[in-house]
Order: structure tokens, then C-alpha cells, then sequence
């Protein structure tokens, strides 16, 4: 039996689909959306796509990857819902970006549904990324009024300067023994990818002195300090409350901006 009580708080609320029952999921979807607040469903397989077209209908947002089961049709059907019930399908795809008939998730497949809106997610912690991919799917996005969302890790490469130029969502992990050499580099991104409709993400495991700190800010990008708040007194905390502040396209990262995925 799975669990159908849900937290009273207002607010949005993040829900993977086998944590409830559909009809449970459906009433907590329309009583979020009558308080101007969302709710934010996982998909793991555990609903038809029937069942999810009509919380898309109804006003959720459908989180899904390659992992679910779904096919680039549902996709197709999924965000047709999700943008009548004014939300959002988000795609993370896991996999390689294989050929055409590779898999049901080729590049095409993905090219066509970010045309079609759905908001693209890819990182390359467990599969290599080629850059010539992430630009196509990055400027299919853009076409489809969307942007590709994508998770970085490792040292930056000449290749994410194109990827900002076209508008992506870049996400990157950064430490204050390489400030001298990244920041600038950093800078120029977020001010690539801004004009363009993007942004660069800075995951800051350590934080960089504040003068650093405050050019990345300058530059465009967004910080998000994976660290304990600073002293009131030291000079870092007005930068931190300024980071805080500046708001973040809540497409622009899966589910939880904190996570680099």
C-alpha cells in the first residue's frame, strides 16, 4: 500500500509516483495548483502515460528520464498535457547519445522533442558527452523556446564557450585552488550564456575569495555556496546573501539546484 498523506505546508511539493496512489497524487496536483504553488511528480514507470497526461492536465510538473520506460512518443503526448495545465515536461536523459536506431532515445529523437519544449537535462558524470551533440540539442532548444540544462564535471574545455553562446544551462563544479586560472574563464561563460537566454551555475564545494566571488557575480553567473553561511563579519556574507538573492529559472536546473547530478 503505498502512502497517500501529503505535508499541509503551502508551497511546491516534489512527489515520486510510487510514494501515492494516482487519485491521492491527482487531488494534491489541483489542490497545489488552486494555491498558486506546484506539484513536481518523478516518473519511475509506476503510472500509465495515460495517468500522466491527466496530472499534466492538471496542472503537474512531469520529471522523467530514460530510465522510466517512456518512449519519444509519450514524451510527445506528455508535453502536449503539461503545457495546456501551464506546466512542464523535463527530460534527464542517462544514456549514451547514440545513433539513430541505437535506441529508442537517439539523437533525433531528443533533437525533436526539444523542438517540441520539453526541457533537456544531460550530464556527463557517467557518459561522455560529445560537445558536437550538446550544441544540437542545445539549439534545438532554444527553437523550441526551451534551453538545454547540462551538468559538467571535470575541467572546463574550450567547447562550453559554444555550448553558452547557444543559450544552454551550464552547471559547474568549482574550487578556490583553481580561482586564479578559472574565474576569468567562468566569467566569460556566464556572460556568454547569459545574452543568449542561458546561464552558468557555479558549484562552489569551497568558496572563492570574496573580489572573486563577486566578478563571477558581476559577470552573470549564479553561485550557489555548498558551504556553511559565513560569519556576519566576514566580507564573503554580503556575497552570499547577494547569490542568495539573484533568482533562478526553475528550468534551468533538475528538480533541486543544489545537486550537480
Amino acid at each position: 500500500m503505498r502512502d497517500t498523506s501529503f505535508s499541509p505546508a503551502d508551497g511546491d511539493l516534489v512527489l515520486r509516483d510510487d510514494q501515492a496512489e494516482f487519485y491521492a497524487v491527482l487531488d494534491e496536483v489541483r489542490n497545489r495548483r488552486a494555491r498558486g504553488a506546484r506539484l513536481r511528480l518523478i516518473d519511475s514507470g509506476a503510472f500509465s502515460v495515460l495517468e500522466l497526461e491527466r496530472l499534466g492536465l492538471a496542472g503537474a510538473d512531469l520529471f522523467t528520464s530514460d530510465k522510466a520506460g517512456r518512449t519519444p512518443a509519450d514524451l510527445f503526448i506528455l508535453n502536449k498535457a503539461a503545457r495546456k495545465g501551464g506546466g512542464l515536461v523535463a527530460h534527464f536523459h542517462h544514456g549514451p547519445l547514440g545513433p539513430e536506431t541505437a535506441a529508442a532515445f537517439s539523437m533525433r529523437a531528443l533533437r525533436e522533442a526539444a523542438r517540441d519544449g520539453v526541457a533537456l537535462f544531460l550530464s556527463n558524470k557517467a557518459s561522455a558527452r560529445g560537445s558536437e551533440d550538446l550544441i544540437v540539442l542545445a539549439e534545438a532548444a532554444r527553437e523550441g523556446g526551451s534551453r538545454l540544462s547540462y551538468y559538467h564535471h571535470g575541467p572546463l574545455n574550450p567547447e562550453l564557450a559554444e555550448l553558452a553562446r547557444r543559450g544552454a544551462w551550464i552547471h559547474v563544479n568549482a574550487f578556490p585552488e583553481e580561482e586564479s586560472e578559472t574565474v576569468p574563464r567562468l566569467a566569460g561563460l556566464a556572460a556568454a550564456a547569459e545574452a543568449a537566454g542561458g546561464g552558468l551555475i557555479v558549484h562552489l564545494e569551497k568558496a572563492f575569495s570574496d573580489t572573486a566571488c563577486e566578478d563571477l557575480l558581476t559577470a552573470g553567473a549564479h553561485l550557489l555556496f555548498r558551504t556553511p553561511p559565513s560569519d556576519y563579519r566576514s566580507p564573503l556574507r554580503p556575497i552570499e546573501e547577494k547569490a542568495a538573492r539573484r533568482r533562478l529559472d526553475p528550468k534551468a536546473s533538475y528538480l533541486y539546484s543544489e545537486f550537480m547530478r
